[in-house]
């Protein structure tokens, strides 16, 4: 089963409501954006191939950020799709810390490919 570790060195960009363009249509703001961005490239170098079976996630943001640690986890997880895996469906663990930066702001998330998930029998 495969393990993957990345370390971004950047501050965190929690993501943001989608925003109402001139034009009438939805579009995500550019620092979620260029956030998710990095982290895809950052994780292109360590994963090769998307994962497609299911994994755990875990993730350690050291920051001084006071933003919604799920709205971090939320663009870090959309950075992630498509390049760590197919698709963030195929979380069925997420772990995600905050805590104090030591030498600088960053981001170490660590991906691990786990066995499918069990069915639970109806037991009806």
């Amino acid at each position: 089963m495969g393990y993957y570790k990345i370390e971004i060195v950047a501050r965190p960009v929690p993501k943001a409501r989608p925003r109402l363009g001139a034009n009438g249509r939805m579009y995500t703001p550019k620092e979620t954006k260029e956030f998710e961005e990095l982290v895809g490239w950052c994780t292109r170098s360590v994963v090769k191939k998307p994962v497609e079976k299911p994994v755990k996630v875990n993730i350690d943001v050291f920051t001084k950020s006071r933003a919604d640690i799920d709205n971090i986890a939320k663009a870090i997880l959309d950075g992630l799709n498509g390049v760590a895996f197919l698709d963030d469906r195929q979380v069925v663990e997420l772990r995600i810390r905050k805590l104090p930066p030591v030498d600088c702001e960053k981001i170490v998330i660590s991906i691990k490919e786990t066995r499918s998930v069990q069915k639970c029998k109806n037991s009806g």
